[in-house]
């Protein structure tokens, strides 16, 4: 269960990465006022359908994430009682190498 949680945590996250890329920024700063920019109608409806797609597939991989962040944290071992350190030393083929 921990590989599949740290897959979709590694999927979603480069997929957050890549959608954000992709989308337009919605200001275009003093390169769109002096080109003109997209200001056409046409323009405008080519490209706010591709981003409406692209912002929308973006939240839904940052719910994914979110869940699996929440998923991950809740199924995470109980190390209260001893370190993680405590709990490698007894497992080690050296462990007595490590005891006082």
């Amino acid at each position: 269960m921990t590989y599949v949680l740290l897959a979709v945590l590694l999927l979603s996250a480069l997929f957050i990465v890549i959608a954000v890329i992709f989308q337009k920024s919605a200001d275009e700063g003093l390169s769109g006022t002096i080109a003109g920019g997209n200001e056409t109608f046409l323009g405008r409806e080519k490209s706010g359908g591709a981003d409406k797609l692209w912002f929308k597939w973006t939240v839904i991989a940052a719910i994914v994430f979110a869940v699996a962040v929440i998923a991950a944290y809740v199924i995470q071992p109980d190390y209260t009682s001893g370190s993680a350190v405590d709990y490698w030393k007894n497992l080690s083929e050296f462990g007595d190498l490590f005891k006082k």
